[in-house]
């Protein structure tokens, strides 16, 4: 009798061991996970951020009278997110997460007229982005929702 008591405190013991180490093996693998998917995150939103700033740019370079169109992601990551335009650069906001991307000097609107110093970007919107020449000749882009 008392080899089986024994036994099964022994038993008890190993499966109360085994049952801690496999908890925090699995609480490390969450962890490790959350911020996989953190990084995964900040990656594409530095990437969205990116791709704007690049059209803005191009279309700048080009010259007057050049224009393209950028499509907005939809989500980013399953998040919402948002894009501010202004003469000091772009900002895209994801989760309390601020990406900036610079933007060369150039004047930045959001109409013809009245010239607006800050654009703000919707997700899943498209956009033409043109660069025009205004009447006090001033080479500026804009970019306005199609």
């Amino acid at each position: 009798m008392e080899s089986r008591g024994s036994i099964s405190a022994d038993f008890l013991l190993a499966s109360l061991i085994i049952l801690i180490t496999l908890s925090s093996l699995v609480s490390i693998a969450i962890d490790r996970i959350d911020t996989a998917n953190s990084i995964a995150e900040s990656s594409q939103a530095r990437i969205t951020a990116e791709n704007i700033a690049e059209h803005i740019e191009t279309t700048y370079i080009h010259g007057e009278g050049y224009y393209t169109t950028y499509t907005t992601p939809k989500k980013i990551f399953n998040n919402h997110y948002g894009v501010i335009i202004n003469c000091s650069g772009l900002y895209l906001f994801l989760n309390g997460k601020t990406c900036y991307s610079y933007l060369g000097s150039m004047e930045i609107s959001g109409a013809d007229y009245p010239i607006s110093s800050k654009v703000i970007l919707k997700p899943d919107r498209t956009y033409n982005i043109s660069n025009i020449k205004d009447k006090h000749n001033i080479t500026r882009v804009v970019i306005k929702e199609i």
